[in-house]
């Protein structure tokens, strides 16, 4: 892990964005993290540090168009893209059921298309935009996303011949924020990594 990105998980750890405690999570497991990155365009320096080292990541992968996914995704594609001088797009977790009824508002047809998101755990939504965004004729090999929890996203996206990227994940958190946690949100931490983490 970058030193960077420990500092600025430890930022993030201040700011609230990361909490320890008791959390429902999108699929409805608990959980004792929750790490809430639609804060994170609070606290524009620190959302700067965390989109430049994303954006010179990407500016490795070799794609035409960023795309976020609805809604947490879309600033962070809007940012990087203006970063990068590279035009930007959106996928909706939904067709609209007016105008164009469409799910990626982009012509993506024949274009390489580079997925952005915050958080992935199981990958299921993030698999659904890629989905999409190859129903629409677009071409799609990477995924970034800012948080991996290392809960079998990374595995379900391989299955789809997509790689994963990530600016941290879950063992960057826990090592970084060893000091700031007490013994008993730390042991209930450890069990549920234990049950839950698949990707190392």
């Amino acid at each position: 892990m970058k030193e960077n990105v420990k500092n600025t998980i430890i930022e993030m750890y201040r700011y609230g964005i990361i909490k320890f405690g008791d959390f429902i999570l999108t699929s409805g497991k608990k959980s004792p993290y929750y790490i809430d990155l639609r804060e994170l365009p609070s606290y524009p320096e620190l959302y700067r540090k965390i989109m430049l080292s994303i954006a010179s990541d990407i500016s490795l992968l070799e794609y035409d168009i960023i795309a976020g996914i609805e809604t947490a995704g879309i600033i962070h594609a809007g940012y990087l893209a203006c970063l990068l001088n590279k035009p930007a797009t959106y996928i909706r977790k939904k067709p609209k059921k007016h105008g164009t009824k469409r799910l990626v508002e982009a012509d993506v047809s024949g274009k390489k298309v580079v997925i952005i998101d915050d958080v992935i755990t199981t990958g299921g939504s993030i698999s659904r935009a890629v989905n999409a965004v190859r129903e629409a004729g677009g071409i799609v090999s990477d995924v970034y996303v800012i948080i991996d929890r290392c809960e079998g996203g990374r595995n379900k996206l391989s299955e789809l011949g997509v790689k994963l990227h990530s600016y941290a994940n879950i063992h960057d958190i826990v090592d970084s924020l060893r000091e700031f946690i007490d013994r008993e949100i730390y042991s209930r931490i450890m069990d549920y990594m234990e049950k839950n983490i698949i990707e190392k």
